[in-house]
């Protein structure tokens, strides 16, 4: 902490002494002497640009976080571990899924016109008798229908596909509550080797693509069921 203050008291001087030099500039070319002017003038603004920079990385981070404030507080409400098995229903686009344990879901993030959920195993903030560094992530992204964001677009894209860092073991189509979808199991690998297997699922609904993934963090702990589960069970509520 002491060395990010030490940083951050280093930026200040280094704007101070670029604005000083600008206005000692601007005074000599006035053909004025002295410095009691322009070291006022590049204190106003070295605060003033120090207060625009602090104002829009602070906008920047709560634009971040705060669709994860639910989140925070339904862990700090309910310190218990969960577990089982339960439906989770989104406000917003009006559909559910089957999830378990502590798995549980920001706000919407907005990212021009796709949107995107982020879920997580809560239960990996909490004191469990769970020994594994493993956990489970899991998303919906939403994106307007379009060729390049259909369900076939991702097939055919899925087909072509050459990264070895992806193995695909299973893809077939699938009906996901009476709608066709696409269903994909696959093992993600990283340069250093380690795997990271997932699950997703696609379906079209009213104009837009939804895609349910779940992903292990980690040791996988489980036969993969559970995340199989999850990505095939969304479903749609009839709108009256």
């Amino acid at each position: 902490m002491s060395g990010l203050i030490i940083l951050l008291l280093i930026a200040a001087g280094v704007v101070f002494a670029v604005f000083f030099l600008i206005f000692k500039l601007i005074w000599m070319m006035f053909k004025k002497e002295g410095n009691k002017w322009p070291l006022i003038w590049s204190g106003v603004c070295t605060v003033a640009f120090c207060a625009v920079t602090a104002f829009m990385i602070g906008t920047s981070v709560y634009k971040i976080v705060k669709p994860f404030t639910g989140m925070i507080e339904y862990v700090q409400k309910n310190p218990a571990p969960v577990y089982g098995e339960h439906v989770y229903t989104d406000p917003d686009y009006h559909f559910s899924l089957d999830v378990f344990n502590g798995m549980y879901f920001s706000d919407w993030i907005n990212i021009k016109e796709a949107n995107l959920k982020a879920g997580i195993d809560t239960n990996v903030f909490r004191n469990t008798n769970n020994d594994s560094n493993s956990f489970t992530l899991a998303g919906v992204l939403r994106l307007p229908l379009s060729k390049k964001t259909s369900v076939q677009a991702f097939k055919k894209g899925l087909s072509q596909n050459k990264d070895r860092r992806l193995e695909v073991h299973e893809a077939k189509n699938v009906t996901l509550h009476g709608l066709p979808g696409y269903y994909v199991r696959a093992t993600i690998y990283s340069n250093r080797g380690e795997q990271v297997p997932g699950w997703l699922s696609a379906v079209e609904k009213d104009g837009y693509v939804y895609y349910v993934a779940v992903i292990y963090a980690g040791e996988q702990t489980s036969s993969g069921s559970e995340p199989e589960t999850t990505v095939k069970s969304i479903r749609f509520e009839t709108q009256e």
